[in-house]
């Protein structure tokens, strides 16, 4: 739709249009509600005419200058105007990223233009569409408020070189709102009753932020001293963004040194704490963005700025001689700067995986469980994701299937373990795995991953980077190819309770298991075999694997015979002393397969490192003796199996396994290689 198109409409809605949407919608009874609330549905099935999908056409919304209120309608009504665009044509537009709560329905805020009298504005949940009336929620009401009030100053001031509160517009950029921008807001401009233009709308989310000339982050209203801490923010940042780490300290310790600042710290806490950045659809909305104005009330600042603030505030908050030891930035911690840091790797084209943002992010909520693959589905295509948005399928379908496409893409089998699905306890998570295969991470789950075995650092225990696996798309098998390493024979208590998780899940000590390789020795079998006559048969085998694996090339100056020597001149009898457990214990780093089985048969040996006898890793308490422990292809950990009782020969995933000696490729060659079920 051209200009003079818009123009000529806005002059037939004046119209009529100062009709109050509380006479417009009476709200006195529930029955009257819903007979309106149908109504409106209907009026706004009315407003919106068909979409191109084949052109990316798109609705923009255009907000209408507000009228002199008067004593009997009371203000001027939030009014606004759609048009068609294609997003091929490069259209200029700004979109909007805001929360879809509504508990603030019938509260009021401040005026700030009638404070004198203390005037208030009542938040309504109606606006004017094409004339129409329609149902918002109130937070976008309030967000449409402000952005209006905006648009009315600098409609006033259209030459000032800076903004209401004396912050500098970028007149190339045009980050500022004004009457002239167009708006996409997705409950607005996406018919939210047609099923079909859902799916193509929200597949194109992703470019519809990435193209828009500004994102306005909408975080609710005003917070006490806002205004002093976008002061203070701005001012670091001008001076000191091209400071790095203990010289950014230094320089940010010298401006922030006092109690003066205690407040301004608060107001940060108070802006990190906003529902806004726990919302899963701004992650991309945020990300995308060519330029984001974060609004905080009236006040705004840009998002670089405020990211980078935050982002170096906890290195030096301790130091303040106010602070009492709150850390005033920890919602920030896991909000604004985990967005930073994946806004900067898209800007250098370091690109994370989909399956890999999703962990990040999967502490964020959003009303549709399905949101939690689509309201990030944004920051994956550039990288050949066939998933489509599909809103007719439930929750379970579209988690499999992404699953299946993420697996086929990122080749990356982290993405399977998921240890919360069997203890989760969450009652706000919407968790149902009862449908799902154990492969298929249920994202429903809002428990934090729990990194408590490896402290979240990523091995290579099957020497493969990427996953070796086949998954028919009408199958609920994913069958994968790895090593099978050996069965769970004996559990232990963990003793100490530094690895507790903060949500409730504590650690169960591997005592040991019974290897899987040919050539190795089984832990649970009588502790003589060190006198057996097949020792040196089984060395040679255990010499030849290890050998053949890069993991052990200094065994290349020791030659086999030097080898089998070392191992049988432990002891001449069935109770070697301590020397030979020691000299056994520090062998190869205690890395060697052989060396930590040899240590498991040491009958009456005690040792203050290890109090219950050996101990080889950790795994969760749900792991049981008879459970499998493999390395998968692709798979950064150990992965405790157990066979499926309804279908002979799969089995279900558990969860990672602890196991120092084969976290780094020791396992390569000593093991078979084979196929794994899992359903």
């Amino acid at each position: 739709m051209t200009d003079s198109n818009i123009t000529s409409r806005l002059r037939k809605l004046r119209f009529g249009r100062r009709v109050s949407p509380s006479r417009s919608v009476p709200t006195t009874k529930a029955s009257s509600v819903s007979s309106q609330k149908s109504k409106t549905q209907l009026a706004k099935i009315d407003i919106y005419h068909p979409l191109s999908p084949s052109t990316r056409e798109i609705r923009l919304l255009h907000i209408l200058p507000e009228q002199p209120g008067s004593l009997l309608l009371g203000p001027d009504p939030i009014s606004c105007v759609l048009s068609h665009v294609s997003l091929d044509d490069k259209p200029t537009y700004h979109a909007l990223s805001y929360t879809w709560d509504d508990e603030s329905l019938g509260q009021s805020f401040e005026d700030p233009d009638d404070v004198k009298r203390k005037k208030k504005v009542l938040i309504s949940g109606f606006i004017f569409l094409d004339g129409q009336a329609v149902e918002v929620t109130p937070n976008l009401w309030v967000a449409l408020w402000h952005l209006r009030r905006g648009a009315n100053w600098y409609k006033s001031n259209p030459d000032s070189e800076v903004g209401e509160f004396g912050e500098k517009l970028d007149k190339e950029k045009h980050t500022h709102f004004t009457y002239e921008t167009s708006l996409w807001i997705d409950a607005l401009c996406i018919n939210q009753l047609d099923v079909l233009e859902r799916n193509q709308q929200v597949q194109l989310m992703g470019a519809l932020y990435r193209n828009a000339q500004c994102v306005h982050s909408w975080t609710g209203l005003e917070v006490p001293h806002t205004e002093d801490f976008i002061d203070m923010v701005e001012t670091c940042y001008s001076k000191l963004q091209g400071y790095i780490d203990t010289a950014l300290e230094i320089e940010l310790g010298k401006m922030l040194p006092d109690e003066a600042f205690e407040s301004r710290w608060k107001t940060l806490s108070l802006i990190c704490d906003k529902a806004y950045w726990h919302r899963l659809w701004i992650v991309q909305e945020f990300i995308l963005a060519q330029q984001c104005t974060v609004h905080v009330g009236l006040r705004t600042i840009n998002s670089n700025p405020l990211t980078w603030f935050v982002r170096h505030a906890k290195h030096i908050e301790n130091k303040m001689v106010w602070n009492k030891g709150i850390v005033v930035v920890r919602a920030g911690e896991q909000g604004l700067p985990t967005l930073q840091t994946i806004q900067a790797r898209y800007l250098y084209n370091k690109r994370s995986t989909l399956s890999a943002i999703l962990m990040v992010f999967r502490e964020h909520k959003c009303s549709d469980p399905r949101d939690k693959i689509y309201g990030l589905l944004g920051l994956g295509q550039n990288q050949n994701y066939e998933i489509q948005v599909d809103y007719t399928l439930d929750a379970d379908t579209v988690y499999q299937d992404s699953v299946r496409q993420m697996l086929s893409q990122d080749r990356d089998l982290s993405l399977i373990i998921s240890p919360s699905r069997y203890s989760c306890q969450c009652t706000k998570s919407q968790h149902n795995m009862s449908a799902l295969p154990s492969w298929v991470r249920d994202f429903r789950c809002l428990n934090e991953a729990h990194e408590n075995l490896r402290a979240g650092v990523e091995y290579n225990p099957s020497g493969h980077t990427e996953a070796i696996f086949s998954a028919p798309r009408y199958n609920n098998i994913l069958v994968c190819k790895g090593l099978h390493i050996g069965t769970i024979i004996k559990l232990l208590p963990f003793r100490s309770t530094s690895f507790e998780s903060s949500n409730g899940f504590s650690i169960g000590d591997l005592a040991s298991f019974a290897s899987d390789a040919p050539n190795a020795v089984d832990p649970s079998r009588t502790s003589h075999f060190l006198s057996s006559s097949s020792l040196p048969e089984r060395l040679k085998g255990l010499y030849a694997a290890m050998t053949d694996n890069s993991r052990y090339e200094t065994l290349a100056a020791i030659d086999e015979e030097k080898f089998i020597h070392h191992y049988t001149s432990l002891s001449q009898d069935d109770q070697p002393d301590k020397n030979d457990f020691e000299r056994l214990f520090n062998l190869m780093d205690n890395e060697a397969l052989f060396s930590m089985n040899l240590a498991s048969t040491l009958p009456g040996i005690s040792d203050s490192r290890l109090p219950h006898g050996p101990v080889f890793g950790r795994c969760y308490p749900f792991c049981q003796e008879g459970d499998i422990i493999a390395a998968l292809y692709g798979c950064p950990t150990l992965v405790a199996l157990r066979a499926d009782a309804l279908d002979e020969g799969c089995f279900k995933v558990l969860g990672e396994v602890s196991v120092p000696e084969f976290m780094d490729g020791q396992a390569v060659g000593m093991f078979e290689e084979r196929d794994f079920e899992l359903a």
